[in-house]
């Protein structure tokens, strides 16, 4: 599992920032406190957007800015997530890249549906994963008995 386990005194952007660099981290605080500044100043707009964008540039808070919210994403996505989901998940991506976005037809009582195949093999991995969990959890409980 991942580093970061969000509780609720502290979410898991916030542990993420703090696993920046102390110069990320002095960056992105430099950042939102101009950010803070052009909010409640006086520009309306498109020029607020754009002083909001040379800030980000002036002050190099961009790649900080992917970084946290890469690891912040990682923990909600995948870190937080079961074995089973894990399986899915992966198995909807390669299914993805390798055949596209190639359909197969299911006909079930008397009506056709198309389906995209990387939804099939997802949705299979995920019962896949499922079934096997399921499996551990009841042999676990017969050794115990």
């Amino acid at each position: 599992m991942s580093e970061v386990q969000e509780t609720a005194a502290e979410p898991a952007i916030v542990q993420a920032l703090l696993r920046l660099p102390p110069a990320e981290q002095q960056r992105l605080l430099e950042w939102s406190r101009g950010l803070g500044a052009i909010r409640d100043g006086t520009l309306r707009g498109g020029k607020k957007a754009v002083a909001m964008l040379a800030l980000t540039r002036d002050r190099k808070a961009a790649w900080p800015l992917v970084k946290l919210l890469s690891l912040a994403l990682k923990h909600g996505v995948w870190d937080a997530r079961s074995w089973a989901l894990r399986l899915g998940i992966g198995s909807i991506v390669a299914t993805f890249l390798v055949v596209g976005n190639a359909g197969a037809g299911l006909v079930a009582v008397g009506g056709g549906v198309r389906l995209p195949l990387w939804l099939l093999v997802g949705a299979g991995g995920v019962l896949i994963g499922l079934l096997a969990d399921t499996l551990k959890a009841q042999r676990k409980r017969h050794r115990q008995s």
